[in-house]
């Protein structure tokens, strides 16, 4: 907690799994570590509690012995492990690798961005256009957030699935699914749904994010952009 403190961030702390629902549900975090403690049931369980309730970033610490529990975490839905003990710097260094993967800022650093007229403030999780707000789905907003957090790169199906909803399907179920969730947030976000700025198609594979004023002037722009393969 003090390694979290001196960064200027606002700390929780819990020491059972419904305390730590219950902060969860009180307060929902910008990111949460679970410390494995043994013999480490309630805190594998409590990771699967987090990813029905959201997908903030979830970092789990534990020792080299507890491997076969950190690797339940991971399968129940943590994003990253640490072996403990470790220093502070491999932590933060971590902690802050998963906050930018989902487009958060270190803090003191921007946190609101106006794109035109689309602004998004990723921590109060609102958006507005044209100084107006937009009121998305929970679906909505992690996709847009993990698309904004990925700025310029494609994103898979697959993997827009896995990062906005905490779980993996086929390529042409997730592409069925994304495609009425990208369509309504086209309706509510783009200046005009049918030729969008923002969100554009990348053929046969996802989806980008584009921080543009105003659309493209070629088709074939997108081959320039880096692309982040299926795991």
């Amino acid at each position: 907690a003090a390694i979290l403190l001196g960064e200027q961030m606002t700390t929780s702390m819990a020491i059972s799994e419904t305390e730590a629902l219950h902060e969860l549900d009180r307060r929902p975090p910008d990111a949460m570590i679970v410390s494995i403690a043994a013999p480490g049931d309630w805190q594998v369980q409590l990771c699967a509690q987090i990813r029905e309730r959201m997908m903030v970033p979830l970092l789990v610490l534990g020792s080299r012995e507890q491997g076969a529990t950190l690797a339940r975490c991971l399968d129940l839905g943590a994003d990253a492990h640490i072996l403990s003990p470790c220093t502070g710097e491999v932590l933060l260094a971590q902690l802050y690798a998963l906050l930018r993967r989902a487009g958060l800022a270190r803090p003191g650093l921007e946190r609101k961005y106006d794109i035109g007229t689309l602004a998004i403030d990723l921590f109060a999780r609102e958006v507005r256009v044209g100084g107006e707000p937009v009121k998305l789905t929970p679906t909505e907003f992690e996709i847009l957030r993990c698309l904004f957090g990925n700025s310029g790169r494609a994103i898979s199906y697959r993997n827009l699935v896995r990062q906005a909803q905490g779980y993996d399907c086929s390529t042409e179920e997730a592409r069925s699914l994304l495609k009425v969730h990208i369509h309504n947030l086209r309706q509510k976000i783009e200046p005009v749904p049918e030729r969008p700025v923002h969100i554009l198609n990348v053929r046969g594979f996802g989806y980008l994010f584009e921080r543009r004023r105003h659309p493209r002037d070629s088709t074939g722009a997108h081959a320039r952009q880096t692309v982040l393969t299926e795991s």
